[in-house]
């Protein structure tokens, strides 16, 4: 069935309504929501003064608020933030528990949007909620293969910078609109150009678990974020690969011996 849809049990929609809900979000969150006059979905993130990564999630116009899809797992923390924020702005947060998001990786749905990181990662479309679920691990294996992780989910809140990620090539940050909050360091590190480590999407010759430590020539090189099987996604120092930009390379993980292929996707092949 080419137009297969997945239901994605593990995701929150929270609702951003009241007259100052734009220029609120516009002021903390990385993305720029004053340029999007077709009101696509945008992928955005929540950062923390210091510029490591929050939150992610999803950010929908309609009509005169926002619709958030986030981790559920981050949902009460990051509602707990935005009032933080709020201040004195006209503003107001709602979980809304009658919708859900459902996605396909092979066919657009009606109302859907593609993803903004990546085109291979399918339409998303947030709707009532149905009580037919569709699972299906193929989402989980093209994340793998496009090497993308998602907060809530692989990783903790505070855990990364959002370069490190690669969410500076996902569409995920804007480095135009001016201030939003961890701006300055984001910018620092992105004029900089290279980071001291990105993550990776590898195969391994067996299968390996997440938090496992990388290590080649007797030093640690990276730990594994996201596996499923013998694929997984990584995140490795980048001045290692001068060392390591071979089909196979030899490696210890978990202090065993394996060989691992190292998948450079093309909008990092000039960066490390």
């Amino acid at each position: 069935m080419n137009n297969e849809l997945i239901t994605l049990e593990n995701r929150s929609i929270v609702q951003v309504s009241g007259d100052d809900s734009i220029e609120f979000l516009q002021s903390i969150i990385t993305i720029d929501l004053l340029n999007n006059e077709n009101n696509e979905l945008r992928a955005s993130c929540l950062l923390s003064p210091q510029g490591k990564l929050l939150n992610q999630f999803f950010v929908k116009k309609e009509e005169n608020q926002f619709l958030l899809d986030l981790h559920k797992n981050s949902l009460h923390e990051f509602i707990e933030k935005l009032q933080l924020y709020k201040l004195n702005a006209n503003v107001f947060f709602e979980e809304r528990k009658d919708l859900e998001v459902v996605i396909c990786l092979n066919e657009e749905l009606k109302n859907s949007n593609l993803d903004p990181r990546h085109k291979d990662l399918g339409w998303r479309l947030i709707r009532k909620r149905n009580h037919n679920c569709f699972k299906s691990n193929k989402y989980e294996k093209r994340k793998i293969e496009l090497g993308i992780v998602e907060e809530g989910e692989d990783f903790l809140s505070g855990e990364y910078f959002p370069i490190e990620l690669n969410l500076d090539y996902q569409n995920s940050i804007s480095f135009k609109k001016g201030c939003f909050i961890g701006q300055e360091v984001s910018s620092r590190m992105h004029r900089k150009g290279k980071p001291k480590k990105r993550i990776f999407s590898i195969s391994m010759n067996e299968e390996n678990r997440p938090g496992d430590d990388i290590s080649f020539e007797s030093k640690k090189i990276g730990s594994i974020i996201k596996a499923l099987g013998t694929k997984a996604v990584a995140i490795i120092r980048t001045d290692i690969f001068s060392k390591i930009k071979k089909e196979k390379i030899t490696v210890n993980i978990n202090e065993k011996e394996t060989q691992i292929s190292i998948h450079i996707p093309h909008f990092l092949k000039n960066d490390i």
